[in-house]
């Protein structure tokens, strides 16, 4: 105030030099400086001491007196020299317009009557910030005063949620414990009143203890006092009371407690996987202090700490072994703040829904193989990712007993598979190929061929198997390039692998475009004459300079014009290297795993080639497999000579490169010859003989799709997204066969093959569709919506896919009923919901999550007379 003062006396224009002020005449703060002047501060004991103070005065002096005599006391003879010839009073509110850059302080501001001496003994150094107001607002100015003793930035806009945040920090909660205990309630009421209960509360908490912050304190309140409105029972009403030391309020209002709840819950949300140091201690204090207050079972209902995230984990392994509602318990866990941190509990409910399904009807190899590509590769991923996903010996163990189940299911798989694959190689080269599963010296003639003109990049990941190309199909997805499928299937393709499944086997016949067996010169010169100008590439030819990703040979080969060099053959042998050095069973496998495949796929995005990725043979992963011994034998096979066990089968015929022709191979997964390693092939089970073959393009090419190619729909399992609805399982009618690409050899391949595909369940309410369809809203809706209508059987499956599965079901599923592309079902969805919604009403709808379509039943049947249930 002094300060302020002193401005006004040196800036004025006025004679007198001496400014006396009403005050106790007691100063020990020395001289102010005001514009480059000295002020002098001097106590006023009496009339003489003024007068001889004011007669000693330098003409260019400025000088403050403080004086507690009265007027008549002091006499003109001193009233008549000094400022505006009269004693100033102190009003500090006169200096607060001033410090804002302001004409004047507001009425609200006024009647906080602490206020200007708090900002006048907090100002900062470089002074309080400019208003924009004509009038310094008590929000502005008490904004200001807070942020300034929290250490802020003086701008921050003050809530309830950034002064729990900041209150998290120890410095923070210093400089707000060191101020005037009586300045700090007169805050903790301002920010009740113009700020909000809960930061209030969080000042208040943040004064009662230096150590537990607000935040922990507000999360235990979440437990305490849910928003679900539950009844406590007799340890958590005790433990209501005793956090009352921690909150400094007794009771706790309850609207306040569940509001410092939720926000403290939206901290912790926010700050995601990459949490402060300040969230992470949160929560472990949050944990630590239920346990003080006498209930540590509190953590386990919350919805943001590990120990809510581990019971809900437990509840899901419960329910895995029969005792609750298994996608009750997973949707549970999908509510907690570290439902990211493992896919393991998504896995395993998966399995649990496929093992619900009904076993499809196979009749030949090629059904077991495309059953491989479409549902059994699924499995294969769900089962490697809960294989040790846990250390909770009660999670664990339900994971373990899944396990054991779905290995007996996919066991009986492979043991029919392999004896259809004895059968088909007895029945000699007179029996045909397949639709959409073929040798895998076909994949040249059949697949590669249509695309040649346009250029294309062939990708063999060695050893990759129908499980890992699920996963890296839906990475190349992310990065621009487009799924394209056989238009007569709508599914990916598969080939059959060589055998045994070896590499110098399998991926020389691939190239050679027959059944062989060579080397790496064999391959180059295989993929050149089958597509004179083609290049391949293998290991050592991938090997870059420092600083590049790729060699400058490949991406030159990429580059350049595909009349010149039509195909670009790079071999990868990642997976094939990884499963004979590292533990694999439950790797999640990504572009970091597998390069240099990402930019690869770079650079045919850049030069608009077709991108096929392919495989030499698949393999299976090391879990606790039987060591068998025999004689000549290699990992997962043997020649003939002692008598054929359980788990293995004989092979003979053309397609099998060994002694005679002739081998006996392993179809059991859970066994092998030799030494253990982190994986193996040359056998006979599903997961090794079935190579996957996935076509993309660029989406900057798309114009040039091969003839018979249509891009894909959702590759995944009705299961894999939605619940199973209990229900037979109808074959749907096997497809018309496409047209082939001529081979490259003119040999014929072994397998019969006519796709039988896996239909959806009927409708539960099987009428329900029909009658709606039939009935008069609808057609009046069809007749409004005119050409921009639907077909009738495109809408009957779209709405069958949904209303099949409980009214809800995910996007992708309805896209693969469909049969398109889930960039495309978006359109279809605003189609159909010109036909049902009807007056605006809802009946069809997205879900909030993004990708759950949902029909209202109710809705439905009221809109289109359909009657009730």
């Amino acid at each position: 105030m002094l300060l302020q003062k002193a401005a006004d006396l040196v800036g004025s224009t006025k004679p007198e030099r001496a400014l006396v002020l009403r005050a106790k005449p007691e100063w020990t703060g020395g001289d102010l400086t005001v514009r480059d002047r000295v002020v002098r501060v001097v106590p006023g004991v009496s009339q003489l001491g003024i007068l001889d103070f004011l007669t000693n005065m330098a003409p260019d002096d400025y000088a403050i007196i403080l004086t507690d005599r009265a007027r008549s006391d002091l006499g003109n003879a001193v009233l008549s020299r000094a400022y505006k010839n009269d004693i100033q009073m102190p009003d500090e509110w006169q200096a607060i317009p001033r410090l804002f850059e302001a004409r004047e302080v507001s009425r609200e501001l006024r009647r906080l009557d602490w206020a200007a001496t708090a900002l006048l003994d907090h100002q900062p150094v470089g002074g309080w910030p400019k208003t924009a107001e004509v009038a310094v607002s008590d929000t502005f100015a008490v904004s200001s005063l807070l942020n300034s003793i929290l250490g802020l930035d003086l701008s921050t806009e003050l809530d309830s949620t950034v002064l729990m945040s900041t209150l998290g920090r120890g410095d923070v909660r210093s400089r707000w414990s060191s101020i005037d205990p009586g300045l700090r309630r007169h805050l903790i009421d301002w920010v009740e009143a113009g700020v909000g209960s809960p930061g209030a509360l969080a000042l208040t908490i943040a004064q009662k203890t230096e150590f537990v912050t607000p935040l922990a304190v507000s999360l235990v309140l979440d437990v305490l006092w849910p928003d679900d409105g539950s009844v406590a029972d007799e340890h958590q009403a005790a433990a209501r009371v005793r956090i009352e030391r921690h909150t400094g309020q007794s009771p706790v209002p309850v609207e306040t407690a569940k509001a410092a709840a939720r926000i403290a819950k939206a901290i912790v949300l926010r700050a995601g996987a990459d949490a402060s140091n300040d969230v992470t201690v949160a929560l472990k204090q949050a944990e630590a202090l239920l346990a003080d207050i006498g209930w540590p079972a509190g953590a386990e209902r919350s919805a943001v700490l590990t120990q809510g995230y581990r019971a809900r984990v437990r509840a899901l392994a419960a329910s895995l072994e029969g005792t609750g509602d298994v996608e009750e318990a997973l949707t549970a866990i999908h509510r907690h703040r570290d439902a990211a941190v493992s896919t393991a509990p998504d896995m395993a409910v998966r399995l649990h829904r496929w093992l619900a399904t009904d076993e499809p009807t196979t009749v030949d190899l090629a059904d077991d193989i495309d059953l491989q590509t479409r549902d059994g590769a699924w499995v294969d991923a769900a089962l490697g990712a809960i294989w040790s996903a846990s250390d909770d010996p009660v999670v664990s163990s339900a994971y373990s007993a899944l396990a054991q189940q779905v290995a007996a299911r996919r066991t009986a798989r492979d043991g029919h598979a392999a004896d259809r694959l004895s059968q088909a190689l007895s029945n000699g080269p007179a029996a045909t190929l397949g639709e959409s599963v073929i040798g895998i010296e076909r994949i040249l003639g059949d697949v590669v061929a249509p695309w040649r003109n346009g250029g294309v990049l062939l990708v063999v990941l060695d050893g990759l198997s129908s499980a890992i190309a699920a996963s890296v199909a839906a990475d190349v997805a992310r990065i621009g390039l487009v799924e394209f499928v056989p238009d007569t299937t709508k599914r990916r393709f598969s080939a059959v692998s060589a055998l045994p499944s070896l590499t110098n086997i399998s991926r020389t016949s691939l190239f050679c475009g027959r059944i062989t067996k060579g080397a790496g010169d064999d391959e180059r010169k295989g993929l050149s004459t089958a597509f004179p100008g083609s290049q391949t590439f293998h290991k050592d030819g991938l090997r870059a300079p420092g600083g590049s990703a790729l060699p400058p040979e490949v991406v030159e080969a990429i580059t350049t014009d595909p009349q010149v060099t039509p195909v670009v053959g790079v071999v990868i042998n990642a997976i094939d290297d990884a499963i004979h050095k590292n533990d694999v069973s439950d790797w999640e496998w990504s572009f970091d795993q597998l390069a240099p495949l990402r930019p690869l796929l770079d650079a045919a995005v850049n030069a608009r080639r077709t991108v096929i990725i392919t495989s030499d043979h698949g393999h299976v992963v090391e879990r606790s497999s039987e060591a068998l011994t025999a004689e000549g034998a290699e990992a997962r096979w043997r020649p003939v000579g002692a008598p054929v066990a359980e788990g293995e089968v004989l092979v003979s015929g053309s397609r099998v490169v060994a002694p005679n022709g002739s081998a006996v191979l392993l179809w059991r997964e859970d066994a092998h010859f030799g030494p253990r390693r982190a994986g193996y092939h040359g056998g006979a089970s599903l997961a090794e003989i079935t190579v996957p073959v996935l076509v993309f393009q660029p989406a900057t090419a798309l114009a040039a799709a091969a003839e018979g190619w249509v891009q894909a729909p959702p590759q995944t399992p009705g299961w894999w997204n939605d619940p199973v609805v209990a229900a037979p399982v109808v074959p749907a009618p096997k497809p018309k066969p496409r047209k082939k690409a001529a081979p490259i050899d003119e040999s014929e391949g072994l397998f019969g093959f006519d796709e039988i595909a896996q239909a959806p369940a009927p409708s539960p309410t099987p009428d329900m569709v029909a009658s709606l369809l039939a009935s008069g809203p609808y057609a009046s809706q069809r007749a409004m919506a005119g050409r921009r209508a639907l077909p009738d059987e495109q809408v009957e499956t779209f709405v069958r896919a949904i209303v099949d599965r409980g009214f809800r079901a995910h996007r992708d599923t309805v896209a693969a009923a469909v049969g398109t592309p889930v960039n495309n079902i978006g359109q279809v969805l605003a189609a159909v919901k010109r036909l049902l919604n009807v007056d605006g009403y809802d009946v069809l709808s997205l879900d909030h999550d993004g990708v759950t379509y949902k029909i209202d039943e109710a809705l439905l049947r009221d809109q289109f007379g359909l009657g009730g249930r």
